[in-house]
């Protein structure tokens, strides 16, 4: 095991962090779609992760289930999240998205992309395939160690 590439893999951890959370979350105006960030990130994890209970929220977006639960609470006065009770066990509740969520998500989705397109207008297409391939050579990996 080389102790040095990994611990230098992970030092750049900290400086793209930063640097990737910047770029989507600059787009994101709040005043603009009236959710806050937490929020924002509740609904693009069920974009992607489909419902989910509580639990299962909270740790994907790395929060307490009091933080999480405060956010959902927002986002069903909103319209945006509901609430399904499991028949077995009413303790247990799962989220969803709503249609209306679905249409937000969609034009958030947009105007994001759109940003980031013009951010990248310079770069040359070389450079993107290569970042395009290094993303997902680091999107294999992380999937190797996400749930361990």
């Amino acid at each position: 095991m080389d102790i040095d590439t990994r611990t230098g893999c992970i030092r750049k951890f900290y400086e793209i962090y930063p640097l990737s959370r910047k770029m989507v979350f600059d787009t994101f105006d709040q005043k603009k779609y009236h959710v806050t960030r937490t929020q924002q990130i509740v609904l693009l994890s069920l974009s992607v992760c489909g419902e989910m209970n509580m639990t299962q929220l909270a740790s994907k977006i790395n929060t307490s289930n009091e933080q999480a639960t405060r956010a959902v609470a927002q986002l069903v006065d909103l319209g945006f999240v509901q609430r399904k009770y499991r028949p077995e066990n009413r303790r247990v509740v799962n989220i969803m998205l709503t249609p209306d969520a679905e249409v937000f998500l969609e034009k958030m989705k947009a105007d994001i992309h759109d940003d980031l397109l013009n951010r990248f207008k310079n770069v040359s297409d070389e450079d993107m395939r290569k970042l395009y391939d290094s993303l997902a050579q680091v999107i294999s990996v992380l999937k190797q160690v996400a749930d361990t």
